[in-house]
């Protein structure tokens, strides 16, 4: 159906004192509900005649007449000027269109207006969630709404809004992931994850946290977070400012909450930690017809990884890229693109197949 008109231009209608446009307006609009449920096509024939007789009743009484009162008792209907008939039937029919109009009127608007309030209420309600499940062996890059990037290791989940909040921007992961987070002191960046509350101050860091796990922990690569345990309440809002009992974070240093005590336990990284984290570095490669039993030592030495090729085909491939600026599940998603060759992270490490 066609968006509704005025009112004041039906009621020229009605008169005849519409433009052309006007006119083509409401004809248009008319044709229209040709498209739709007109209402009453699925009553009785028994019930059509009652809200006939119903609708031509109340039209006498607009022109001034009652049910039945007669035309003239001196004049036969029949010697009445051709005129008179028509001015009577054209009275008849325009009171007749203007309730059809008025009453159609009002019964789409009604029902647009609840379809808009239902509509309404289901984005209030849904708002549009965006979940993200890994159940790959391989690491999912997610960009948010605000271009934050998270990392996504296998097995681990995460939910955001589509559309973040105008006060703070809010996701919620279970497992691990990685977190480049685009600078907004004006809005801060939420983590709720099963066990801890982080906060972001600063740009990037990891995120390890599950239902399974007997200890969780965050550790930061630059700028800052805050970490606090989850409370008892899951439904309590986290608050937007620095807590008492919150933990600050710096680089190169990380939380473990200890699941059994409730208690977080502040922590330097050691050597382990720093070559965890390594991976999640940017750096500038750069190859130039290098075959892979090339690239992988040095992927190896630069991300302070463990990478293997599973088919010794593969060793042949030959790669030409500048893979400056990249991290290192940039550099396997651009094997896998470029060479169309697969992997697999695992406890031992990467498998290139």
């Amino acid at each position: 159906m066609e968006e509704a008109i005025p009112v004041e231009i039906l009621e020229r209608y009605i008169k005849g004192n519409c433009t052309p446009d006007e006119v083509e307006q409401v004809k248009t609009w008319y044709r229209s509900f040709d498209r739709n449920d007109d209402y009453v096509s699925g009553i009785s024939l028994a019930e059509e005649k009652a809200l006939e007789e119903k609708l031509y009743n109340h039209i006498l009484e607009l022109i001034g007449e009652q049910p039945g009162e007669e035309e003239n008792d001196d004049i036969e209907a029949d010697q009445l000027p051709r005129r008179s008939i028509f001015s009577r039937w054209y009275a008849v029919a325009g009171a007749a269109a203007a309730l059809l109009i008025a009453g159609t009127l009002y019964i789409f608007t009604t029902h647009h207006q609840q379809l808009a309030k239902n509509e309404t209420a289901a984005n209030v309600t849904t708002k549009q969630i965006q979940s993200i499940t890994n159940n790959s062996d391989q690491v999912y890059k997610a960009v948010l709404p605000d271009h934050s990037i998270v990392w996504l290791k296998p097995n681990s989940q995460l939910t955001y809004p589509e559309v973040f909040d105008t006060k703070s921007r809010m996701v919620t992961i279970a497992g691990e992931g990685f977190f480049e987070v685009t600078k907004n002191p004006d809005c801060p960046f939420i983590i709720n994850s099963p066990s801890i509350i982080t906060k972001v101050w600063g740009t990037s860091f990891l995120v390890h946290d599950n239902n399974r796990g007997s200890a969780a922990e965050v550790s930061v690569m630059t700028g800052k977070v805050s970490v606090s345990v989850k409370k008892s309440d899951n439904n309590s809002e986290p608050s937007l400012k620095l807590e008492q009992g919150e933990v600050m974070l710096y680089p190169h240093q990380k939380v473990v909450y200890l699941a059994d005590q409730k208690l977080l336990k502040p922590e330097t990284e050691g050597a382990a930690d720093e070559n965890a984290m390594q991976i999640w570095k940017h750096i500038n490669l750069s190859f130039e017809n290098k075959p892979i039993r090339d690239i992988v030592p040095v992927l190896n030495s630069k991300f302070h990884v463990h990478i293997v090729v599973k088919n010794e085909m593969l060793n042949r491939y030959i790669l030409n890229a500048d893979m400056t600026g990249l991290n290192l599940p940039d550099v396997l998603e651009a094997l896998k693109k470029s060479l169309n060759i697969n992997y697999e992270i695992s406890d031992d490490g990467i498998e290139l197949k």
